[in-house]
């Protein structure tokens, strides 16, 4: 059995726990111990909050002094002891001892099936063995033979299922037309670049790291995290990079798929699979818009994805189209920088306070991560369930609301009043602006996007908020609507990714030899955002309808599907499988399904256009699940689901 093993010194430990979470440290003492006194009334912590408006709460449990301090003491004195006499780490709790230990953590009643979630991702239950123990027990110590998996993609979705096939004893390789791993944290390298998920949710449950410099963290350090991740788990022998799939097409009499795919060097090659896994992702091919003139400007111009460093946006008159995610983040340092820059926006978005966008992560806390037993583990739960579904509510309608024009139901509402009221604040004497800034959607119609000082920078005299519309582009600007022409010398597109074109632009060919993209259209739809008719032996991650809006982490999603992908390929094994394919009539009850609820949702919302619907109005790129509910969807294969062979 492991023992307790904390380094350092008195001082060492009194640093991490004047930076600890009290209600997280109760926790590491009621297990350490098993003594239930660190759950009596005295020691209740007040409930987690979010100020109206914002996804990030304060858990902080709102002690008075006498307490924290006591709290605090006794955590020394039990750590200092354990320091010292290194015994056995106790087990992990029970299901039913867990949920009574987070009902009080966050003063909030957990029901088992969340508490079930929140095992899973602290690693206090291994969800892995759920697929293991089967796949172990075939193989009676042999290994995997005739049996190969072709990833495509080597970004977050991809290394993921890399590190779990190659626990599993299965061969694979993976592909990626980049010179290195990492995916958008590769591909995006624009000022400020970033995420917008508290980085401790946003990585992996298996490989946290409690090492992070900020609380968001910034693109070098992201991408650092999965080179990181691709070295400790030896996934870099099956890496092939620069190496781009230019088709993939099922061959029914084999039962394989072909992957033909070209390199760098211009040369070509097709290999051979039993099994495909999309790891390319929703946000990996930029968009250009369709914009008159777009070839005609004399000065540079590029997309956000693709940032130029070579040119100096110095003393600049800088044009930036878009103001989604990637054109709040870049805005204020490009200001910066230019001598002058035109902000143009086809629509608002609601923008959620922060306090700690820019904080770094305070160094007693990174040592309690790495040190304090259990620290880690507590910290994940209450995170995840603090940032996950706690804002569910607001995005479901309410049939009996009267204004569902503007918001989804009472709390939707509320939220709208902060935020708007948010703005106002941040514009200060630029009040004029205001009807500029202020969406016509509801709350959650469109993900969040985190403030990084976007108003005061907006209102700024050297930027300009332009809403006409653009009419063209010409050698020497951007011309609107209104016929007024707006001279700049560079252009800055922001304007998101071709994220309705699932795969594209590979052609994948099916069993009937029909192609993907005919199949779909632009009304891309999989069984559990997974596995498509007509396509067997294929599994796609990041798939149609798995995004999420509402607040969490998609390395979750992306978790919880490798999870059931891992399931459907040790049955193939188990059962020496050929092929397995879904049934068609289960993946049009899954979908009909899904519209059905995403109607009801803030993104189906009939005022929201953006890009999570296709031409119809059909949500295809978000779930309509909360995430504990992803969890259940995709926690258990069934079968019954597939036609086997």
């Amino acid at each position: 059995m492991p023992v307790v093993d904390i380094p350092g010194n008195d001082n060492d430990l009194r640093e991490a726990l004047a930076d600890a979470n009290l209600p997280t440290l109760l926790m590491v003492m009621v297990q350490l111990t098993g003594d239930e006194h660190w759950m009596k009334e005295r020691y209740t912590p007040g409930p987690i909050v979010a100020p109206e408006g914002s996804l990030f709460p304060d858990d902080s449990g709102d002690y008075s002094e006498e307490i924290a301090a006591e709290i605090r003491a006794a955590a020394f004195a039990l750590l200092s002891r354990l320091r010292d006499e290194r015994p056995e780490l106790p087990g992990p709790p029970t299901l039913k001892k867990m949920a009574e230990m987070m009902s009080f953590s966050t003063a909030e009643p957990m029901p088992e099936d969340y508490t079930a979630m929140l095992m899973e991702e602290t690693g206090f239950t291994d969800r892995d063995e759920q697929w293991r123990k089967p796949l172990l027990e075939k193989l009676a110590g042999h290994p995997v033979e005739n049996f190969n998996v072709i990833i495509v993609g080597a970004g977050m979705s991809g290394i993921c299922a890399a590190v779990k096939l190659k626990d599993a004893g299965i061969p694979f390789t993976i592909l990626d037309k980049n010179a290195a791993v990492g995916g958008t944290w590769y591909e995006n390298t624009y000022p400020d670049c970033g995420v917008d998920t508290p980085n401790h949710f946003y990585s992996y449950s298996f490989e946290r790291n409690p090492n992070w410099s900020g609380y968001f963290s910034k693109r070098d350090e992201l991408f650092a995290y999965f080179e990181n991740c691709t070295e400790k788990f030896g996934i870099r022998d099956c890496l092939r990079l620069q190496t781009e799939v230019v088709r993939m097409s099922y061959d029914t009499s084999l039962a394989m798929w072909n992957v033909d795919v070209k390199m760098d060097d211009g040369t070509e090659e097709t290999l051979t699979a039993n099994v495909l896994i999309s790891a390319v992702g929703q946000l990996n091919r930029p968009n250009m818009p369709d914009i008159e003139g777009l070839d005609t400007f004399e000065g540079p111009l590029f997309h956000s994805a693709r940032w130029r460093h070579e040119v100096d946006l110095h003393d600049k008159r800088v044009a930036v189209i878009g103001s989604g995610c990637s054109a709040v983040q870049l805005l204020p340092k490009t200001v910066e920088m230019a001598a002058k820059v035109s902000v143009f926006q086809r629509t608002p978005h609601w923008l959620a306070p922060n306090a700690n966008y820019y904080r770094p992560v305070e160094k007693g806390l990174i040592w309690a991560l790495n040190h304090i037993p259990f620290y880690a583990e507590w910290h994940r739960a209450r995170m995840v369930f603090g940032f996950a579904d706690r804002t569910w509510a607001s995005v479901n309608a309410d049939p009996e609301w009267p204004h569902p024009e503007r918001s989804m139901n009472e709390l939707n509402d509320g939220m709208r009043e902060a935020l708007t009221a948010y703005i106002s604040d941040q514009l200060g004497d630029r009040q004029d602006m205001a009807p500029k800034c202020v969406p016509d959607f509801p709350v959650f119609g469109k993900r969040l996007v985190i403030d990084n000082n976007w108003y005061p920078t907006i209102a700024r005299d050297d930027v300009d908020l332009v809403t006409d519309g653009i009419a063209r582009i010409t050698p020497k600007g951007i011309e609107t609507v209104d016929g007024a022409l707006h001279e700049v010398d560079v252009i800055i597109v922001a304007t998101g990714f071709k994220s309705n074109l699932f795969l594209w632009p590979m052609e994948v060919v099916g069993r009937s030899g029909t192609s993907l993209a005919n199949r779909w259209g632009d009304y891309p739809r999989a069984f559990q955002g997974t596995a498509v008719p007509d396509y067997p032996n294929l599994f796609c991650l990041y798939g149609p309808n798995t995004n999420i809006v509402h607040g969490g982490s998609i390395i979750y999603q992306v978790e919880c599907q490798v999870h059931y992908v891992m399931q459907c390929l040790v049955h193939m094994i188990e059962k020496r499988l050929r092929s397995m394919e879904v049934r068609e009539e289960v993946n049009d009850e899954y979908n009909e399904r899904v519209q059905a609820i995403s109607e009801t949702l803030a993104w189906g919302h009939a005022g929201v256009k953006s890009w999570y619907k296709n031409s119809q109005g059909r949500v295809v790129n978000n779930s309509p699940f909360s995430l504990q509910k992803f969890w259940e969807v995709n926690h258990d294969l069934e079968p019954d689901h597939y036609v086997l062979e």
